[in-house]
């Protein structure tokens, strides 16, 4: 129940749909032919009335299909009215913007975007900054390894001037559990991604027998991508809301420095209260923020899933005129 298209030498004959695989036969082309005016009734000169035939009307055009007649008072029947206006805007507007959600944007957003994210990862996602320059900083390669990119002579000019913890990068741990599966699952959707945009730009029905499996699998090529998409987004925000291992990491360096503090006034709630409120002011002097390629990141793969959900919704709507959003105002 789907249309698909075939070359042009297989009119008239079988070959295997592009969709699923099996052999069905192809219509032949179809050349129309103007079919001849048919005769008019011959009917006896007594049996019609003069009236019904006026003198001064015109002849029809050759292959010209009359309108019936009305047998109440044999005259043509009015035409049918015609179709309705579209409905006005609203009252209160005045102006109406539109665009229309194209299936070739759709359609190439994932592959792009998904390519964009991966090359993001390589830049810093989250890192202590003093005067704008990173001192210790973490990206999701790093953050999968345990490892932590170090700015020395930052590092040493804050150690001469302040109190800063020199066991900070002992306690950096890896994030694999979190960032391994992400890296994985971002890495083969957009490999899908660019491999379902290849395969779409060629003959699937030419294939070489080794590759006819592509076609079997066409029809799952969105879920597969919107599910490896949608996965990759769950586990970052999961990475998100736990904490890199960066920032655990100076948050445990800060709250082993206050222990003896909090051992010693565990039953003052007003005392501990106050401090939580030095464990924070502590912690601000890291500087300790995430960067907005981390924030990027998490924005396209939201994009991402979104398009793969309206390409979805665009392919089941078959022929239908893509979708439109219109603003009035």
């Amino acid at each position: 129940m789907k249309s698909v298209a075939v070359p042009d030498d297989a009119a008239g004959a079988e070959t295997p749909c592009p969709e699923c695989g099996a052999a069905f036969a192809v219509p032949s082309r179809y050349h129309p032919v103007v079919a001849p005016p048919p005769a008019p009734p011959v009917l006896p000169p007594e049996s019609v009335p003069m009236s019904t035939v006026p003198s001064d009307r015109p002849a029809p055009p050759p292959g010209l299909i009359p309108s019936a007649y009305s047998a109440a008072n044999n005259q043509l029947e009015p035409p049918l009215p015609p179709p309705p206006p579209p409905p006005p805007v609203p009252h209160g507007y005045t102006h109406s913007r539109g665009v229309t959600i194209s299936p070739v944007v759709m359609a190439w957003v994932p592959a792009v975007f998904l390519t964009l994210i991966l090359v993001l990862t390589f830049f810093d996602w989250v890192g202590s900054y003093v005067g704008g320059h990173p001192v210790y900083a973490q990206n999701a390669w790093r953050s999968l390894t345990g490892s932590v990119a170090r700015n020395f002579q930052i590092e040493e000019l804050i150690k001469q001037q302040a109190a800063w913890p020199a066991d900070v990068l002992n306690k950096v741990r890896s994030d694999w559990e979190v960032m391994l599966p992400y890296l994985l699952a971002l890495v083969l959707a957009t490999a899908a991604a660019w491999a379902e945009r290849m395969v779409a730009t060629l003959d699937r029905t030419r294939l070489p027998p080794p590759l006819r499996w592509v076609g079997t699998v066409w029809p799952y090529r969105i879920p597969v991508t919107a599910g490896l998409a949608t996965v990759a987004l769950l586990l970052v925000l999961i990475q998100v809301g736990s904490g890199f291992g960066l920032e655990r990491a100076m948050r445990a360096a800060v709250n082993d420095r206050l222990v003896p503090d909090r051992t010693a006034n565990k039953e003052n709630a007003a005392t501990l209260a106050a401090i939580d409120f030095k464990a924070e002011q502590e912690l601000a002097r890291f500087n300790l923020e995430r960067t907005t390629w981390l924030h990027l990141a998490i924005l396209l793969n939201v994009l991402v899933v979104v398009a793969m959900v309206v390409r979805s919704v665009m392919e089941r709507r078959g022929n239908r005129p893509p979708p439109r959003l219109v603003l009035q105002y």
